[in-house]
């Protein structure tokens, strides 16, 4: 697996009880290239746009949509933190917590900060 510039620890400050709920995105991540991670670090930052405009609109299914694939492209990429992230993110949209959410936007916009 090639190395991500970053690290997810901070997800741990958003997401308090982090640790207990990794196991279901733990995946083998052998094949995972540094293609592979410029494909995923350009589509979370496309997402992490849709879940701003999402919150901004009031638009809890845009934000529900963008978090879910965040919630399966954490995993497949063996970064079980971020889909931790993701399913916080659906979860509170889907409860209609939309203003809970900028808190884990503005986590994910400067992790991604960090690729740049």
């Amino acid at each position: 697996m090639a190395d991500f510039p970053g690290n997810t620890e901070w997800v741990a400050d958003v997401v308090p009880d982090l640790a207990a709920r990794l196991d279901p995105f733990i995946v083998n991540t052998e094949d995972v290239d540094d293609e592979l991670i410029k494909v995923f670090i350009d589509e979370i930052k496309r997402l992490s746009g849709e879940l701003s405009d999402g919150v901004e609109r009031n638009d809890g299914e845009m934000v529900r949509i963008a978090a879910h694939s965040i919630k399966g492209m954490g995993g497949t990429m063996g970064l079980p933190e971020i889909s931790v992230l993701g399913l916080e993110i659906e979860v509170r949209a889907k409860t209609e917590r939309l203003m809970d959410i900028r808190p884990l936007i503005d986590a994910l916009a400067a992790w991604l900060a960090t690729f740049c």
